[in-house]
């Protein structure tokens, strides 16, 4: 019996599933099905041919080129006593607010989040930081951890992101629009988890007992220097993308070399070259473990797109009639299961390719839909039953239990719901920065 080309594609697709949930490595997983794919689709010699050459045009691929960059300036960051420094700025202008130690430590995060690119970065930056603090103060431990935990993934939406590079690789997508279309959005988070913070507060006062800390004006203004580091690195880096003076690759260089001589100058890191070597060795690792899932699964994805599987998904949702609201509220539905399953950059390289085809027969804007999954993922990485940053989150701080941390991430999860409501209803959220980037 002769298999048709879109049978072998689900099949490969079934294949991949069973490899990825028996533990095999994702990258090798990618890697096998693809190849068997396209062996089956093509011939032994054809699929050899490809992938010859399929590796290094795709480890080459100059978007991903500013990946190592924006690890690195993460990472120098994470080694640095900058984190601290702007907790303390937080809190020293809003500790007398209604729950103000849970809101200092989301704009500590959305500032950090301007600087970094991955949700584990800030929540290992500031879970050690953050949660002892509000428990001295008898903070609920699930307000306490459900904010840090959910502010973290901030850091997927604020650019610079991971997932946003991935993504416009994907689609050939724009990543200084993706950039600049995630600030809003991620202002938005931060302004409705405030409120949010502040309504629970005040309905019920002892989720968050008022902090006994005052600060002269003047201590505020002096402390407001720490902002400095992270202030001149953004301005550096989104500055000189916005005004159109380097690419968002060539400001991924910027922002890690400013990064540097930033902590160098303001004496932020304890042993300066030391932090550089162990953040150089790190990029490398997480860049090579990156660029290896990206490799299998682009060669995966060839022969998803060689066997018509993506196309033929995308007739059959045309021929339904769905419109641009029921997609959407499909993949958001889908995004969140699968946020529970894996983490964001497997999420991307695996399903988007199977979306364009749709979203192009739809007419759906490709920078607006990105940040509507992104917001889904968002979710997803802190709802149970294996939300990935609620687990990561409990693994740090210890003291409360998984169940304590994902009560208290499900309040914050509805204002994600909320703001992308919002977003659907208002594409101007995303795509008003976008226009008006000088030389688009």
């Amino acid at each position: 019996m002769t298999l048709n080309s879109e049978t072998i594609g689900i099949l490969g697709l079934v294949l991949m599933l069973v490899l990825m949930f028996i533990r095999v490595p994702l990258a090798f997983s990618f890697l096998i099905s693809g190849l068997v794919g396209l062996i089956f689709i093509t011939t032994f010699q054809t699929a050899v041919n490809a992938f010859s050459f399929m590796p290094y045009n795709q480890a080459t691929n100059y978007i991903l080129a500013c990946l190592p960059m924006f690890i690195l300036l993460g990472l120098i960051i994470g080694e640095s006593r900058i984190g601290q420094s702007l907790y303390a700025v937080a809190y020293k202008w809003i500790g007398r607010l209604p729950g103000s130690l849970a809101i200092a430590s989301l704009m500590a995060i959305a500032l950090f989040s301007a600087v970094s690119g991955s949700s584990l970065a800030s929540i290992a930056t500031f879970a050690p930081i953050a949660y002892p603090e509000m428990r001295r103060f008898n903070y609920d431990k699930a307000l306490a951890a459900g904010a840090l935990c959910v502010g973290a993934t901030m850091d997927i939406m604020i650019p610079p992101s991971l997932p946003m590079i991935f993504y416009c690789m994907l689609t050939d997508a724009s990543i200084g629009h993706m950039f600049l279309a995630g600030f809003i959005p991620g202002i938005l988070e931060f302004l409705i988890f405030t409120i949010l913070i502040t309504i629970m507060v005040k309905i019920k006062p002892s989720l968050a007992p008022r902090s006994t800390d005052v600060f002269t004006f003047k201590e505020k203004i002096k402390s407001s220097k720490d902002i400095g580091p992270i202030v001149i690195i953004f301005l550096a880096m989104f500055g000189g993308m916005y005004a159109g003076v380097f690419t968002p690759t060539e400001a991924g260089a910027v922002g890690a070399i400013c990064c540097f001589i930033v902590v160098l100058i303001t004496k932020t890191m304890k042993k300066p070259f030391q932090g550089l070597l162990t953040a150089l060795k790190q990029t490398v690792k997480t860049s090579g473990t990156i660029i290896i899932v990206v490799v299998g699964a682009m060669i995966f994805n060839s022969f998803i797109a060689m066997s018509g599987v993506a196309t033929h998904l995308s007739d059959w949702i045309i021929s339904l009639g769905i419109t641009k609201i029921g997609f959407l509220v499909i993949v958001f539905l889908l995004y969140i299961i699968l946020g529970a399953l894996m983490d964001e950059v497997s999420m991307v390289v695996l399903t988007v390719p199977f979306y364009m085809p749709a979203i192009n027969a739809l007419g759906i804007d490709i920078i607006w839909f990105g940040i509507l999954i992104i917001m889904a993922w968002q979710l997803g990485m802190v709802l149970p039953p294996v939300g990935m940053m609620a687990f990561v989150g409990q693994k740090i701080i210890r003291d409360p239990s998984i169940w304590t941390v994902y009560k208290g991430c499900l309040p914050f999860a509805a204002a994600l719901m909320i703001i992308e409501a919002l977003i659907i209803a208002f594409p101007e959220l995303v795509l008003f920065l976008p226009n008006t980037m000088i030389g688009k």
